[in-house]
């Protein structure tokens, strides 16, 4: 009889020390700031602090002065700022009005940030002073500002705090977060407060975050991954450190002013640090590290010079912890096992489970309520799709060992994903077609040798007659799009170039050379 091939099939469980999960946000944060009010969350490099109290106390001051806006029940509030202790109280104060936090992506423009700020529906947007100028032009038409400036600030402080909060359930939306198209516009993710709660429970669990660590948090705070590490430090009396943005010239004298113990990065943060390491060993006080992807690079440095354990994981906006290392278990260069209470499928195109060793599509389905997204906003169409067959599908391709391990192997949709942030190639194509003399464009991602992710190559098929100016066009591209969506490599093509489906019309992308040629065009040559 013939050996039964096993199959990629990982059952989840929650690890034993997981906190338990109950009430909601506000909850959460008023309990707390009642217990212990003078407990730090807060801290800056500069010596400064942020205790509980202080924070509850200004997130009810931002909920009365959201409320005199006209901001109730169920209203969209979106936020465009930086990293700051108050952008944190309006997401909380808009909380405490059984509001819906839309927190903006900073350095969106031109149409992606024009949808961003419309598709919510927002009744208030809160936009950062030094942002204003860029933003405000695409501020949907009837919609309420609130600048982030000295008066706004003299207006919250001088608010009466609101006398009775809201208290949201854990099964009440909390916020929606933009997050990657693939065969269209980027979807909102409809995230409840139980999300952000069961989600901190177990990168609490995971890395065993504990009262007196310190984490530091050098990534925007607009980030899902922001909301979770501010969860999980109020949940367990950890302190936050905060970054303006990421530096790698800062990075060690910072993290280290902050009293961390344990750090958060993306894949190319942590490549940078090891590509501009100090001669010497920095002072550090981490005993852990949270980084994805993982390069073996990094690992190197990380582990084996400076003997700081790296964990890694594998999330979506949707589930910001499907599986996770932990560091009694873990393989390098895998994204963990099945420890946060999902059960995980590696199959076929028709939902059949592959043999385990065998690339294929990434499914998973939670143990529990409220541990993931409740769907993509005003898009029912999309949020079947992914929910078929009783499984989330992810888009994404990986593997699974024969120890249990999941390794990522890329994504199956249309999205690239470069320093850290996801791109819909759809939205990225649109905004370049805006740009003067560009007839078609079509987006793909290439390896970034540096950061382990995706750097960004477009075709562009030029309108008839049009002179091109490489210089011209990359300056277009950084007016009109965010940083982390420019386009690194550049080839011209003619419509014949493309190949495009019958029906659909769609340019059949597998088909474009991901390989560099003397066609290309890098922009890093253009601008020296």
């Amino acid at each position: 009889m013939a050996k039964a091939v096993k199959r990629s099939e990982l059952k989840g469980v929650f690890l034993p020390n997981r906190p338990k999960v109950q009430g909601g946000m506000v909850d959460l944060l008023l309990d707390v700031a009642e217990r212990e009010p003078d407990r730090p969350h807060f801290r800056w490099p500069d010596g400064r602090m942020m205790t509980v109290g202080e924070l509850a106390d200004r997130s009810r001051r931002w909920a009365t002065v959201l409320a005199a806006e006209g901001v109730e029940r169920g209203d969209r509030v979106a936020l465009v700022g930086g990293n700051s202790e108050d952008y944190v109280a309006t997401q909380f104060g808009t909380y405490m009005l059984g509001a819906v936090e839309v927190p903006v992506n900073a350095e969106l423009r031109g149409s992606l940030l024009a949808r961003g700020l419309s598709d919510p529906d927002p009744k208030v947007i809160i936009i950062d002073e030094d942002l204003y100028e860029s933003v405000s032009p695409h501020v949907p038409e009837g919609v309420k500002v609130l600048v982030r400036d000295g008066d706004t600030d003299a207006r919250v402080a001088a608010a009466e705090p609101i006398a009775d909060p809201v208290r949201p359930a854990i099964s009440d939306l909390a916020f929606i977060l933009y997050t990657s198209g693939t065969t269209g516009p980027s979807k909102g993710v409809m995230l409840p407060h139980g999300y952000l709660l069961n989600t901190a429970a177990t990168w609490t669990a995971a890395m065993g975050t504990k009262k007196g660590d310190g984490m530091y948090f050098p990534a925007p705070f607009f980030h899902v991954d922001a909301h979770v590490v501010n969860t999980m430090c109020l949940m367990t009396g950890a302190t936050l450190g905060i970054a303006k943005r990421f530096s790698v010239s800062r990075f060690w004298e910072e993290s280290y002013a902050v009293g961390a113990t344990l750090f958060l990065a993306v894949g190319s943060m942590a490549s940078a640090l090891v590509a501009r390491k100090p001669e010497q060993p920095p002072e550090h006080a981490f005993r852990l590290g949270i980084v994805a992807p993982i390069m073996p690079e990094v690992y190197d440095y990380f582990e084996d010079e400076l003997g700081i354990p790296l964990l890694q994981l594998y999330g979506q906006t949707e589930a910001d912890g499907v599986v996770f290392c932990t560091l009694d278990k873990r393989k390098r260069g895998s994204a963990g096992w099945a420890c946060c209470g999902f059960d995980v499928r590696i199959v076929d195109e028709h939902d059949e489970p592959v043999p385990v060793g065998e690339v294929g599509r990434l499914l998973y389905r939670p143990h529990e309520a409220h541990m993931m997204t409740m769907g993509y906003w005003r898009r029912p169409d999309a949020t079947a799709e992914s929910t078929r067959n009783l499984w989330w599908h992810t888009g994404d391709l990986a593997r699974v060992d024969e120890d249990g391990f999941l390794f990522f192997e890329g994504r199956a949709s249309d999205s690239i994903r470069r320093r850290g942030e996801n791109i819909s190639a759809w939205e990225l194509e649109a905004a370049l077609r805006d740009i003067d003399g560009v007839q078609a464009a079509a987006a793909i991602p290439v390896r970034d040798e540096i950061g382990g992710e995706d750097e960004v190559k477009v075709f562009i098929v030029l309108e008839e007659g049009f002179e091109w100016d490489a210089e011209r066009f990359f300056a277009a591209c950084q007016e009109q799009l965010p940083r982390f969506a420019q386009p690194r490599f550049v080839e011209l093509v003619t419509e014949d170039d493309l190949v495009r489906g019958p029906g659909t019309g769609a340019i059949q992308k597998h088909l474009l050379p991901r390989e560099n040629t003397d066609k290309t065009i890098d922009r890093m040559e253009v601008f020296g």
